[in-house]
């Protein structure tokens, strides 16, 4: 019975990861198409990471309190850098959907990775926003580098689960 038990965790879990991953591939379409991410897609990845903690075990009150503290610290920090015009409200908004999935030093890491990927992101958009010869401030779609960085911790979950 606790490896019929085990098993629906662990598929429930590898099923959220591959939502996890839907989303934040739409998200990237989305914020290159239209330099928007949508809240309904947002809204899906923070109110899905409680199903993410149960199959993982993570499911009592210490770890609920630091995935929140966590993901209010995140969104606290980056509404900062919103209100200085640093990234948009979507981008805020998608870190701290994705702070409520991992432990604090996997979001350290996340945001350290997306900083590493924004950079890359901005000197390709940067680029081609002078190739093309535009106008004005080049838009940089930000939510890709940080869409990105969550592909990367969520598949460290299912590659590296061996170690």
């Amino acid at each position: 019975m606790v490896n019929a038990v085990q098993m629906t965790s662990e598929t429930l879990a590898y099923a959220t990861l591959g939502g996890l991953a839907i989303a934040l591939l739409v998200s990237i379409y989305t914020d290159i198409r239209y330099r928007l991410i949508f809240n309904k897609v947002t809204i899906a990845i923070a109110l899905a990471a409680p199903l993410f903690w149960y199959a993982t075990g993570g499911f009592n009150l210490t770890d609920i309190g630091l995935h929140l503290l966590t993901a209010a610290i995140t969104l606290i920090v980056f509404a900062a850098a919103f209100h200085f015009g640093a990234m948009g409200g979507g981008d805020v908004k998608l870190f701290a959907a994705l702070a409520l999935w991992f432990h604090w030093v996997e979001v350290i890491r996340l945001i350290l990775y997306a900083s590493i990927i924004g950079a890359a992101v901005t000197i390709i958009f940067l680029a081609i926003h002078k190739w093309k010869q535009r106008d004005g401030r080049a838009r940089i779609p930000y939510g890709v580098a940080i869409a990105l960085s969550g592909l990367w911790i969520a598949g460290e979950r299912i590659f590296n689960h061996f170690t």
